[in-house]
């Protein structure tokens, strides 16, 4: 026997759907709720096999109530039933196992329940005793989530993959539903937004559930988040090998940075072009060019003036107007006697500051002089 819960704000619905269930003499209704608060509260003392919920009813509507259902993994298929025709539909049945249309029509309500029985049936594979699987994330370079067995996160959509790397770049903060929509659909109304949201969210628990990730994407009060300690983002740990270094930044610190610097694999969503996530880019590249730009120093302080070079050269590919790496250079051929190298490097930068209509700074052209001067305190900073 199919035990059923049922949601719904309008009694004469909810009742003729009790009835039509009970004559299938398959399924025992085991409760009911006229709104969507109501209903999660029973639902997770009662636990039933399959909740039945109303798409529009005030407060908290079918598929907000489905989505906490699916976040806090609470094991219960969902059929929504709805008025809405087959173009709105689409934009939810992902989440469902099945739906119905209103008026509610007996032989197809006999095909859901029988739908239901054969998920039921299904074995779903349980996590060995101990498992605690972490998800590792790329978000530096391209996209991409891997589970334990290597196997990775085939995107569905674009969007798919947008939601993802906007939570897994978040971390630990819970964004609004609201803040989602005006991110990734800003041009498209409201209810349009809400009904792409939850397929993407659809098929991202999909997804997640295919490498052994059930349940890590959660909906709390109208605000998603990936499950703290269930992801690890190559982004994250970048960033705490930085705050490690500059927690002591007079030490010499040459092997960590290098490691650190090799850890970068390039920028923020490589690729992709996501207006919301322009600050965080901006940040991680302001953060490996002070890397590198350091690292050069520390290499001059050793006097490894073929290493400080390239680390200046690194950075000046990224930053070409980067006036401290444009000195360092020269300061590093200088050392190592390739005066037409300094030469070569002053020019260039004059060069590239004359297309922006400004003058290099007076720290600049003082080592210019003191090199060609040859003065003794030209490698000096």
């Amino acid at each position: 026997m199919i035990r059923a819960f049922l949601a719904d704000d309008e009694e004469h619905a909810l009742n003729i759907l009790k009835l039509l269930l009970l004559r299938t003499g398959e399924v025992e209704v085991v409760g009911t709720a006229s709104n969507g608060f109501d209903a999660i509260e029973r639902l997770r003392a009662l636990r039933p096999d399959v909740a039945f919920l109303d798409i529009e009813m005030p407060g908290m509507n079918g598929v907000e109530l489905a989505e906490l259902i699916l976040s806090e993994h609470l094991d219960i298929q969902i059929v929504f039933v709805t008025a809405y025709d087959q173009y709105a539909i689409s934009a939810f049945e992902q989440e469902a196992v099945d739906y119905l249309l209103k008026p509610l029509e007996k032989d197809r309500l006999a095909k859901t329940v029988q739908r239901l029985k054969r998920e039921a049936a299904k074995q779903r594979p349980s996590p060995a005793p101990g498992d605690n699987p972490v998800l590792r994330v790329r978000l530096m370079g391209d996209i991409a989530a891997e589970g334990a067995g290597q196997e990775r996160i085939k995107w569905r959509t674009g969007k798919e993959k947008e939601l993802f790397a906007f939570l897994a770049l978040r971390g630990k903060e819970r964004i609004h539903r609201d803040v989602l929509l005006n991110a990734l659909w800003p041009e498209e109304n409201y209810r349009k937004a809400k009904g792409y949201l939850h397929t993407c969210v659809s098929f991202l628990r999909k997804d997640l559930r295919r490498l052994g990730f059930e349940g890590i994407l959660k909906y709390e009060d109208e605000k998603y988040y990936l499950e703290p300690g269930a992801i690890e983002t190559d982004y994250e740990r970048w960033l705490d090998a930085i705050r490690a270094i500059k927690q002591d930044p007079a030490g010499d610190r040459v092997e960590e940075m290098e490691r650190v610097l090799s850890l970068y694999q390039g920028t923020l969503f490589k690729d992709e072009d996501y207006p919301w996530a322009e600050d965080e880019v901006r940040h991680l590249e302001q953060a490996a060019g002070e890397l590198r730009t350091e690292l050069a120093k520390q290499y001059e302080r050793r006097r490894e003036y073929g290493k400080m070079i390239e680390a200046a050269q690194r950075q000046l590919a990224h930053s070409p107007y980067d006036e401290e790496a444009c000195r360092l250079l020269m300061r590093g051929y200088y050392a190592e006697g390739k005066h037409d190298e300094v030469f070569r490097v002053y020019r260039q930068m004059l060069a590239r500051l004359e297309e922006l209509e400004i003058e290099p700074s007076e720290k600049t052209k003082r080592l210019f002089a003191d090199i060609r001067m040859a003065k003794p305190g030209a490698l000096s900073e």
